[in-house]
């Protein structure tokens, strides 16, 4: 007996799927006529697709079966036409006009560079960018205004990405039309800029949100309590606007159903009760609170949110061990608690816990001791980081020890900056998946195994900052996939060729800085890698310019200080490449000029090193085109002429330094306008003229030195708005006038020199506001955050402990002070000797009278202090015997007198020249006896004058008393030695055997030539 519908429901599956769409697509109604259903289902009956009935059988003995059937298909089709009539009308369903003007009212507060609401127009809202709406009522359900760019973000470092997330964002204010969308469950205003704003109370309103992402969009002030009338809410992110603060979080707590809450670096440092809250969140599956600034809470409380998958609480200062209620979730999956400053042995129990953990961080926290020894915990995670703690152990107890796991998962492994030691292992056939390994900053030693280049899945390689050494395996060079090689600082020899980068395509960014490694590779060589980064510095490159950089066109970093090149700088080399950010050729022996189109073929450049060179030629004027640098080093150069006179377009110049040249001419006014100026430096030229005074206005000026030139003028006040200056230098020139008081408002200035001008008029007695030297006693700390500025090249020719000694950045650690060779008068300053932290101070060859201060010797920590070629009088304060670090002292040609003090503290001075010329002093060292220290008088007169003192005596008696003692205790402990000792006694015959055997063969041999000389004679 036959079946029905012929056994084949796939052919009445084809006639539904293929005739039925196109009646219902050719029809101009909602539904479609009855006729049109009728002829479907009797050629469904009558018809498939092989001109057979799809129905079999007796008719009979079914009739009504088969009259069933049509029916019965009849009323489906009928049904599912209308549903498919009233889905295909909704597809034409418009916005609703109040909802429509709504939106145009939202646009026109906002400011939209890019014109990303550019299809904001017509009728039809529901197709505007952004905009999703119900397909049968056509209200607004979605508004999606998230910066687009943001799905641009990877690990590579993008100089574009910034540009163009800055460019595609919405600025402005937000309308409170959007209150009239009250039907939107979703709403994205991510990485935009509502700078200034705080987040509108009416969001409160949109009672149907489920979704409300506001992060990283510039908002600030205290979140709304009104929020939690958004009973609907699911997802909640409020991260990363820095404003933003909540002072209780209550509102999080009527919430129910709430699954993502995400407030990353909002401030919620006075929310106390911040876990009562959350705990109050039974559904939470994701919760991000990084940088908070969260309160400790107690130890005792349980979480009430069991389904958490998802934690992050990282940069907190929790200062406490793990919180115990985080060892009682069991479905964690990723778990983030670096940076939160908790200590402890390594928390073992919570990956145990949660056996779905893929992402464990606890980096940058106290964690000490071993890691477990067995590892297979660690099997099943994905990423592992550990970094910046204090663990210790083999690093091959880690990587090559034995794990339960076949292969580990693991994709991301760091344990950077702690104390692992060991060698690496030669075996890495478990972490086939690895991806990134970020060793670096241990003391792992030892070579790299061949076998690191079986990790076919690497990304980013991290061994620098450790104590390895040998050669580079060529076997890295088998790494197709690796992206970042950093090997920089380390005991590596030996060199690197072509071999070693043979398959790195995707090579990105590559370090191999401060070794002893030898870049050897042909003129003609062309690498398979376009790099953005390449450290070089201390290797040997050299001596030719390496032609193979010719061929990198996406360089943004370069570093090749102290390469060893000499040669001239190439004709393409300003062509190298026109993103590049960083370029360092420091230290070198390079030749020719800077590129006068510097400016224009490298417009991205933002730090310019080229210090340490044989440069020659003019600074190039279009450097000002540079609207990015914010660094310039030129200096240790034969550079000559005058500065350009265009710096004030360089809003974010930090550093200039143009030392050590053959510049001259005058400071440009312009240098004045650039606000951000930090360090100076245009030390041993040839400037001239008066220094400008608008300088003393730039409030970052943390180093200025201007020495070893021929400026004119009077000093400008330096004080008042440059109150971050730590160093000013301005020794060596023709400087003019009295030191202004406003000087003394330098709190933070700890190297100060004025010395080898024409300087008059006394020392300001409000040396104590130099407030730097005053707190800085024993240089705990050695320097306030911000109060220095490194400059490479930068050196300082100091006159201390007598000498003229060369410093650097070392600077940075010495407070000194020096006056010296100038037309000052007046006393030393009393207010002098509350600088505690004073290591050098020199005020020699002035004019200064008067006493030295009595309380000098409060200045512990001097070195070296000189005060000679004055008009000092009175006598040599006493404490000055007490100052413990003093290794130089001068006060040589004044008019001092009385005794010089004395103790061991002064031994190390303890010279006649520290004195001379000071008519009035005796004691030692000089040889003038103070009145009262004559010697005893050895006249004839005095009867006893021949005779030995009874002390002396006594000193003699007991001397030679002592001689046959000590000869007898001393001889027989040597024989009790040669007794016990039987090595010994054998070694010390043997030597007298030897000696008495040369000494007769000697005899012999002098008494034979004797004997022969007589004969002859």
């Amino acid at each position: 007996m036959g079946q029905p519908f012929g056994g084949s429901w796939k052919a009445l599956t084809w006639k539904v799927g293929v005739i039925l769409p196109k009646v219902m697509m050719d029809s101009d109604q909602e539904v479609a006529s009855t006729q049109q259903y009728i002829m479907v289902t009797r050629l469904l009956v009558n018809q498939s697709p092989s001109s057979q009935p799809l129905f079999s059988g007796p008719k009979k003995p079914m009739a009504s079966y088969y009259g069933l059937v049509p029916t019965f298909l009849l009323a489906i089709f009928v049904i599912q036409a209308i549903e498919f009539g009233h889905s295909s009308a909704s597809t034409n369903v418009s916005c609703s006009v109040a909802e429509r003007e709504a939106l145009l009212k939202f646009k026109h507060g906002l400011t939209d560079p890019s014109k990303r609401l550019s299809s904001w127009i017509g009728k039809e809202c529901c197709k505007w960018e952004g905009v999703e709406c119900d397909e049968k009522t056509g209200h607004v359900l979605k508004l999606d205004l998230h910066n687009p760019y943001t799905e641009e973000i990877n690990t590579d470092y993008n100089m574009d990405f910034f540009e163009l997330l800055e460019k595609y964002r919405l600025e402005g204010n937000i309308a409170p039309s959007l209150i009239e969308l009250k039907h939107m469950k979703y709403l994205d205003l991510s990485f935009n800029d509502f700078s200034t704003q705080k987040i509108p109370t009416f969001f409160a309103s949109l009672q149907e949100l489920e979704y409300l992402n506001l992060s990283n969009a510039g908002f600030e002030g205290d979140i709304p309590r009104q929020l939690n009338n958004l009973s609907k809410l699911q997802y909640l992110d409020l991260s990363n606007n820095f404003g933003l603060t909540s002072n209780n979080l209550d509102w999080v707590s009527k919430l129910p159903s709430l699954k993502y809450l995400h407030m990353s670096y909002v401030d919620l440092s006075k929310a106390k009760d911040w876990f009562r809250s959350i705990n109050m969140l039974p559904s939470l599956q994701s919760l991000r609170l990084s940088s908070c600034e969260l309160q400790d809470i107690s130890s005792s409380l349980q979480a009430n949110f069991t389904s958490l998958k998802f934690l992050d609480v990282s940069c907190n200062s929790i200062n406490s061990s793990i919180w115990p209620w985080i060892y009682n979730l069991s479905k964690l999956e990723h778990i983030d608690l670096s940076e939160i400053d908790i200590s402890g042995p390594f928390p073992t129990a919570i990956i145990e816990n949660n056996q779905m953990l893929a992402f464990f961080d606890i980096s940058r926290n106290m964690f000490r001791g071993d890691l477990p020894k067995n590892l297979s915990s660690l099997c099943k995670l994905q990423v592992v980081r550990l970094g910046r703690n204090n663990f210790n152990g083999d690093i091959s107890d880690i990587l090559g020890g034995p794990l339960s796991c076949v292969q580990t998962k693991w994709k991301v492994f760091d344990v950077s900056y702690n104390n692992f030691s060991g060698s690496l292992p030669n075996q890495f056939g478990n972490f086939k998946e690895l991806e990134h390994l970020d060793l670096q900053g241990n003391l792992i030693s030892g070579s790299i195994p061949i076998t690191l280049g079986e990790l076919s899945s690497l990304r980013e390689l991290y061994l620098g900052y450790n104590k390895l050494s040998g050669a580079i395996p060529e076997s890295i060079g088998r790494l197709s996939n690796l992206k970042w090689l950093y090997f920089g600082r380390n005991l590596f020899y030996g060199v690197i060729s072509e071999l070693h980068f043979e398959n790195l395509k995707s090579l990105t960014w590559f370090d191999i800085s401060f070794s002893q490694l030898i870049l050897n590779v042909s003129s003609t060589w062309v690498p398979p890698f376009q790099a953005r980064g390449i450290y070089l510095s201390n290797c040997k490159v050299g001596p030719k310019f390496p032609k193979w950089l010719r061929t990198q066109r996406n360089i943004t970093e370069l570093e090749m200080s102290n390469v060893s090149i000499s040669d001239d700088i190439p004709d393409w080399f300003s062509d190298i490449s026109p993103n590049i950010v960083l370029l360092d050729i420091s230290s070198n022996m390079l030749r020719g000029q800077v590129p006068q189109d510097i400016g224009d073929k490298m417009p991205r450049l933002a730090q310019l090193r080229i210090w340490g060179n044989n440069l020659t030629g003019v600074i190039p004027s279009s450097l000002c085109k540079l609207k990015q640098l914010h660094e310039i080093n030129l200096s240790n150069n034969q550079l000559s002429g005058r500065l350009p006179r265009c710096w004030g377009a360089l809003q974010r110049l930090r550093v200039l330094s143009f030392g050590d040249n053959k510049l001259n001419g005058q400071i440009p006014k312009s240098l004045c306008h650039v606000q951000q100026l930090e360090a100076l430096g245009l030390w041993r030229n040839g400037f001239s003229g008066v220094i400008p005074n608008c300088l003393s206005n730039l409030q970052d000026m943390r180093i200025l030195d201007l020495s070893d030139n021929k400026f004119t003028g009077r000093l400008p006040p330096f004080g008042k708005h440059s109150q971050y200056l730590a160093m000013l230098n301005l020794e060596k020139n023709r400087l003019i006038g009295g030191i202004p008081p406003q000087l003394c408002l330098l709190s933070r200035i700890h190297f100060l020199s004025l010395a080898q001008n024409n300087i008059s008029g006394p020392i300001p007695n409000c040396v104590d506001g130099l407030l730097y030297m005053v707190d800085n006693a024993g240089h705990s700390g050695s320097w306030v955050y911000g109060s220095w500025v490194s400059v490479d090249g930068l050196s300082v020719m100091v006159n201390t402990k007598g000498t003229s000694q060369t410093y650097g950045n070392v600077l940075s650690q010495f407070f000194s002070i020096d006056l010296s060779a100038n037309m000052l008068d007046g006393q030393i300053p009393k207010e002098f000797t509350r600088l505690l932290g004073l290591q050098n101070l020199n005020l020699s060859q002035n004019n200064l009278s008067g006493h030295i201060p009595s309380s000098i010797g409060d200045l512990k920590y001097l070195e070296s202090l000189d005060l000679s070629r004055n008009k000092l009088s009175g006598s040599i304060p006493p404490g000055i015997s007490s100052i413990d670090f003093l290794s130089h002292l001068n006060m040589s040609f004044n008019r001092l007198s009385g005794r010089i003090p004395s103790s061991n503290h002064l031994r190390t001075v303890d010279d006649e020249s520290v004195y001379r010329g000071n008519v009035g002093l005796c004691g030692a060292p000089l040889s003038k006896f103070c009145p009262g220290d004559e010697p005893p008088s050895t006249d004839g007169g005095n009867s006893s004058g021949d005779k030995p003192s009874k002390r002396d005596l006594d000193i003699h008696n007991w001397f030679y008393a002592g001689l046959g003692p000590g000869f007898t205790v001393g001889f027989l402990g040597f024989c009790s030695i040669l007794h016990f000792k039987r090595s010994w006694r054998v070694s010390y015959f043997r030597a007298m055997d030897k000696a008495i055997e040369k000494f007769s063969m000697t005899t012999i041999t002098m008494l034979w030539f004797k004997r022969t000389f007589r004969q002859r004679e």
